[in-house]
Parts: C-alpha cells; sequence; structure tokens
C-alpha cells in the first residue's frame, strides 16, 4: 500500500489499468411447454449446446483499452498472448525508452 501511495504523489501519476476475465455458457434450454388439457408436453429436441466464449478486457480511466473473445477457456497461452498485445499497446516496439510512464496492473 505505501508503495501505491508513493506512485500516486510522484510527479507523473501511473495510470491504473484493471484486467478481467469472464466466461459465458452458450447452451439453451427449453424450460417450458404448452400441450392439450390431459396431455403431456414431452418432446424431443436436439441438443442446443454451442460452446463456451470466454472474454478478457482491459480498461483503464479513459475507457476500454483492449478486449479480446474467443470460443472456449483462456489458458496460460492465450492469457499470455492477450498481455503481449496489451504491453505492445501500451509500449511500442519503437518507443521503448526510459521515458515510459507507470503502469499498475490490477487483476
Amino acid at each position: 500500500m505505501c508503495k501505491v501511495l508513493e506512485l500516486d504523489a510522484s510527479a507523473v501519476p501511473p495510470e491504473y489499468i484493471f484486467i478481467d476475465e469472464a466466461g459465458f455458457n452458450l447452451t439453451r434450454t427449453r424450460r417450458q411447454g404448452r400441450n392439450i388439457i390431459g396431455n403431456r408436453a414431452i418432446v424431443d429436441v436436439p441438443g442446443l449446446r454451442e460452446g463456451n466464449v470466454t472474454m478478457c478486457a482491459a480498461i483503464g480511466h479513459r475507457g476500454a483499452i483492449h478486449h479480446h473473445a474467443q470460443f472456449g477457456p483462456y489458458n496460460t497461452a492465450r492469457l499470455l498472448t492477450f498481455l503481449d498485445a496489451l504491453n505492445n499497446i501500451f509500449i511500442p516496439p519503437q518507443e521503448e525508452g526510459p521515458e515510459q510512464p507507470n503502469y499498475i496492473v490490477i487483476w
């Protein structure tokens, strides 16, 4: 906590980046049906399972910085690809040097 307060008091304040990941299940299931009185509403329906979508996003004080959605879960390789793309957004390879602003990533 003291390090964050020191960075806030510096001449160039840091930029806070919030990163989060969320998953969505695309399965659709019919829960209710209707039929004539006295008959049961039973019908075989095909499987409507379409899979999962996972989204990872980075948000700063100016809004959304980077986002990526894909089918399936995030694993280490996909997370590293997301972080590498985020790094290239903040620090383009041609602009590397000591005069870069400070970024604090909150996961």
